[in-house]
Formats: C-alpha cells, sequence, structure tokens
C-alpha cells in the first residue's frame, strides 16, 4: 500500500510538468510557470523524500 502512495505522488509530479509544458508553449504564462514549479520542486522532491525514508522495496 505504501508504494501505491509514492506512485500517485510521482504521478501527479509528472503531469504538472507535462501540463506546465504545455500551458507555456500555449502561452498561458500565469499557469505554466506554476505548475513546473510544483512539479518539480514539490511533488518530485517529496516522491524521492518519501521513497528513501521508509525503504525502497517496502
Amino acid at each position: 500500500m505504501s508504494m501505491l502512495r509514492h506512485i500517485w505522488i510521482l504521478l501527479f509530479g509528472v503531469i504538472a510538468i507535462t501540463l506546465g509544458y504545455v500551458l507555456l508553449s500555449a502561452e498561458r504564462l500565469s499557469l505554466g510557470p506554476l505548475l513546473l514549479v510544483g512539479g518539480y520542486c514539490v511533488a518530485l522532491p517529496i516522491f524521492i523524500w518519501r521513497l528513501f525514508r521508509t525503504g525502497v522495496g517496502e
């Protein structure tokens, strides 16, 4: 169950990053950078921190 929780955080981060780049290419300069910061600076570090805090195989 713990690994499933990690996957959801990673999935949220990847979707936020992808959507951020799509919005930047469509010149939506208000929401695109916020999604990129949320993906790169919040979701992915939380994923890595939680993954190695509990152990990779657990």
